[in-house]
């Protein structure tokens, strides 16, 4: 730690029995002490990243930080499923808690799925859960409107953000997965997590889950077991380690300081958020674009800038998206089929992933310069209904590494061309399934206006 000079330090000479000291010192050690300093003071708060694209590496790297814990933990995902994976990492902050840790988890109120008991004994064991936008038949009007952030805060020291929600297919753990992706991140971006995290927890926007009426602690019982249960298949499994005392900081590389995105709380589409900071980045691009998004639906606004990049000259645009095959989401699925001529005829050159399992990664390349990781989604939903999050990290060595890592995926697609589009369906859908998409298509107007 840099302690502040003391306050009756003087630049003045110093005088003893009236003659000056011999020990002054020279503008170039002051300048010399002053550039040492700053040096130092860069070091300490120096930013570093690991991008987290193997799924095991994901899932060991929160159970070590959640394990090596000491003051605070602050979670928040739009799944929060009740599977062995999710459960064993709910047992984890359990304990986490039991050892002094604040813990608070925020949890999409639609997408909750754990039971009463084991919400009776997160209660019992002081970890604090909140649900965003809780649906009551007087919450009916915010249906639509979900949080669909995906983070974990450590000790106000480092962070995980990108798009793997708390269930076990994002982790290889069945036998359908999502292809995701995140990132930690250490430095000055993890305090606008927490402050972000703060303001989110302190707002109208969540509401405490309803305490589970549980007299004899019975219920709280049985959640113990469950969450006892889970994290014994954790600890004897052969993917990951208990106590593994992996030092996650050596794992990760010093970079320029690291920008966290996120919507304000209560305030998507009135104030300045994520949409239009990602807007702002897209179109500062010069020379190359490359995105993954697992659901492409392009709004008005991404196919201006598109459109506007390519009469500045950026020739190089990619976007890797999931084919109808891979895609998880039918109704997505039918809105990006309607929007692929339009790309094409804005030179977008588009891959479409085979399967089989789900490409759920939404990050970016811009300029082979800036890597972009996080939760949104090339969407109507992400850009003018959900809240997001994301990291923007300007540095070319992580750039190039996201790129490659987005190639792997690349190299299990299928090159979408103007031609190919014209030819005949391979893979059209049956007459039942063209009567439900067509009824869908009844719904894009409400969605993706």
């Amino acid at each position: 730690m840099i302690e502040r000079p003391s306050a009756t330090f003087s630049c003045r000479p110093r005088y003893w029995k009236g003659k000056p000291a011999s020990a002054t010192p020279s503008r170039r050690s002051y300048l010399v002490g002053f550039l040492a300093l700053t040096l130092i003071t860069q070091i300490a708060l120096a930013d570093k990243v690991r991008i987290l694209e193997n799924p095991a590496e994901a899932a060991q790297a929160r159970v070590d930080l959640i394990q090596q814990a000491r003051s605070s933990i602050d979670a928040q995902y739009y799944v929060v499923g009740n599977d062995d994976f999710t459960l064993a990492g709910l047992a984890l902050l359990r304990d986490a808690a039991r050892r002094g840790c604040q813990v608070r988890l925020i949890v999409d109120g639609r997408s909750n799925m754990l039971s009463n008991p084991v919400h009776a004994e997160l209660q019992r064991e002081h970890v604090f859960v909140k649900l965003y936008h809780p649906v009551t038949l007087g919450t009916l009007y915010l249906l639509l409107h979900r949080m669909h952030d995906k983070g974990l805060n450590i000790d106000h020291k480092c962070m995980i953000r990108g798009g793997r929600n708390a269930e076990g297919d994002y982790f290889s753990y069945w036998k359908h997965n999502f292809v995701d992706r995140d990132v930690y991140v250490e430095g000055g971006a993890v305090a606008e997590s927490v402050t972000y995290f703060d303001r989110l927890w302190n707002s109208a926007e969540v509401a405490p889950v309803a305490t589970v009426h549980d007299p004899t602690g019975a219920s709280a019982e049985e959640g113990r077991k469950i969450l006892d249960v889970a994290r014994e298949k954790l600890r004897t499994g052969k993917v990951l380690r208990m106590n593994s005392g992996t030092d996650w900081d050596a794992k990760a590389r010093e970079v320029r300081p690291v920008e966290f995105l996120h919507d304000p709380v209560g305030k998507k589409n009135i104030e300045f958020g994520i949409a239009q900071a990602l807007r702002l980045k897209l179109r500062q691009a010069r020379r190359s674009v490359l995105i993954e998004t697992p659901y492409l639906v392009p709004t008005k606004e991404l196919l201006s800038d598109l459109g506007e990049l390519r009469k500045r000259g950026v020739t190089k645009i990619e976007m890797i998206t999931n084919s109808s095959v891979s895609n998880d989401d039918l109704l997505v699925s039918i809105g990006y089929e309607g929007a692929k001529k339009k790309l094409l005829q804005l030179g977008v050159d588009l891959w479409e992933y085979k399967g089989p399992n789900t490409i759920h990664a939404k990050s970016a390349v811009l300029d082979d310069k800036l890597a972009l990781i996080g939760s949104f989604n090339m969407d109507f939903r992400s850009q003018r209904l959900n809240t997001e999050t994301a990291v923007s990290i300007p540095d070319e060595e992580t750039a190039l590494e996201l790129r490659r890592n987005i190639n792997v995926h690349k190299a299990n697609c299928i090159h979408i061309t103007p031609e190919q589009l014209a030819g005949p369906d391979r893979s059209a859908p049956s007459f039942s399934q063209r009567v439900k998409r067509s009824f869908l298509k009844l719904l894009l107007p409400l969605l993706h206006a």
